[in-house]
């Protein structure tokens, strides 16, 4: 596949809110069951899903569900190591298990900063995850300055204490041109040894087709980003100057799943008022499902 930007622009100033074409936060939010998308975003995730139907692929509901448990097991684990603040990049609309819930749960004195570019996201962040020691940021993470030199940042994270670097989903929304790799470098620069960072990136390796058919449909149907899949060495790349902890780059079902402790959704035992996480997590479909069609890891700076 292309990991080059199309020669023309996608929606412009026409569409200042992106409720034209798809959008990729809102996408997210719809395979989580949430209600902050449009018909043109379900039209766009029910496309997707058709698409990967029978390519041995999970959809994208299922993906999202065992994402969100992942971002609560690498939370917990961060949280195990002592780390109590944290840089969610690229965090999308506020959905369950977010990860202020999760860290709250454990360490409620634990900071976290939100950072996404999109406007509705920034605008219902801000009004569902308001709190002391949360800070919802609007600001494009392909400039790390922006996020690094904001005083309400500076305000709430100890840069000289260890920071837990969170890209949950959202490097293969950039394109190569936007050098991801050196996006990743200037944040893991500003934070201290002992610091941590946590990603999930789609891969194309077991499952080409399925990975260049989605690549199609996100520029097929303009949606905001691309959807880039990368091979496991592009993936290990983002990871220069840390080390991996165990199990290292693996399918997410595959990272800490004895850490599993969903948070439970209101009504439920132990449930609260807030929606987040389902407490079943679905069976896998087969013995393989989701080998190298994700790859994730954890890895604490050298």
């Amino acid at each position: 596949m292309s990991a080059e930007p199309p020669a023309t622009p996608g929606p412009g100033s026409e569409d200042p809110i992106g409720v034209r074409y798809p959008n990729t936060a809102r996408i997210w939010n719809y395979q989580l069951g949430g209600k902050d998308n449009f018909e043109v975003d379900r039209q766009a995730s029910d496309a997707a899903n058709a698409m990967v139907k029978g390519l041995g692929v999970p959809a994208g509901t299922d993906t999202a569900i065992e994402s969100r448990h992942l971002l609560q097991r690498m939370v917990d684990y961060m949280l195990g190591q002592g780390v109590r603040q944290f840089l969610d990049l690229g965090s999308g609309l506020p959905n369950m298990a977010n990860t202020h819930q999760v860290a709250h749960r454990v360490a409620p004195d634990a900071r976290i900063v939100y950072v996404d570019v999109d406007p509705m996201v920034s605008t219902h962040a801000a009004a569902l995850m308001a709190g002391s020691n949360v800070v919802t940021l609007r600001a494009d993470l392909r400039e790390p300055a922006q996020v690094l030199d904001d005083a309400r940042v500076r305000d709430l994270l100890d840069f000289g204490q260890p920071v837990g670097i969170m890209f949950m989903c959202v490097l293969h929304c950039l394109w190569d041109k936007e050098d991801p790799w050196g996006i990743v470098r200037q944040f893991s620069d500003a934070v201290v040894p002992g610091s941590y960072l946590a990603l999930s990136h789609m891969t194309d390796e077991a499952h080409p087709e399925a990975a260049e058919g989605l690549f199609r449909i996100s520029q097929d149907l303009h949606w905001n980003t691309p959807l880039v899949s990368r091979s496991r060495a592009d993936i290990a790349r983002f990871f220069d100057g840390f080390t991996l902890v165990e199990p290292g780059l693996v399918p997410p079902a595959q990272w800490h799943p004895e850490l599993d402790n969903p948070l439970r959704r209101p009504g439920e035992p132990g449930g609260d008022e807030v929606p987040v996480l389902r407490l079943i997590v679905p069976e896998p479909a087969e013995p393989d499902r989701g080998v190298a069609w994700h790859y994730c890891g954890v890895g604490i700076k050298d």
